[in-house]
């Protein structure tokens, strides 16, 4: 019976201290930001999930991850192919050049908070497969990356300070506007 009544003390004891934590957390550290799947039709095989997990990391290390469907800020990336070419060699190779656009958005006001293109070349034995390996040379840890989420945090958290009672988005976000030209 004291053991019933010692774990029940503890777990309510635990309850309060997780309960105080986030009630100290900062604007900072209770904005989440979700990372939305990549967009372009013409890329094949797994390059798109490679982005899309090395932006969920990029995100992650700078302590903004979340995978909730209610965020209200959003990384949106769009891959666009450059060039594909042959080299002049024996066996031939193909050398393509991607350019990833990658944007930091509110998604209520329809904000794009910062934005960064990171422009990658791979070389391989077929043109899918050089795209691919272009793709797949971005870094969780570019700095270009670092600097996109650091503006965009910044810039969001003066957003946050601004449009306190504003509404949250629920639901899957409509990010077409983004891309509209």
């Amino acid at each position: 019976m004291k053991r019933i009544k010692l774990l029940i003390i503890a777990a309510l004891v635990m309850l309060t201290s997780f309960t105080v934590k986030a009630q100290e957390m900062s604007l900072e550290q209770m904005m989440p930001v979700r990372v939305l799947m990549p967009v372009n039709k013409e890329v094949k095989g797994d390059a798109l999930t490679v982005l899309y997990n090395r932006l969920n990391q990029a995100v992650t290390l700078n302590g903004l991850g979340s995978t909730t469907n209610d965020s209200r800020f959003l990384i949106v990336s769009s891959v666009t192919v450059l060039s594909k070419e042959a080299t002049a060699s024996v066996p031939v190779q193909y050398m393509a050049e991607v350019e990833v656009a990658v944007y930091f958005v509110d998604n209520v006001t329809k904000v794009i908070l910062s934005q960064e293109m990171i422009t990658k070349k791979g070389l391989d034995s077929t043109d899918d497969l050089a795209v691919s390996k272009a793709i797949k040379q971005i870094q969780a840890r570019d700095p270009k990356l670092k600097k996109l989420i650091k503006i965009g945090k910044d810039r969001a958290i003066q957003y946050y300070q601004a449009t306190e009672g504003q509404e949250e988005s629920e639901g899957d976000p409509d990010v077409s506007w983004i891309f509209e030209k």
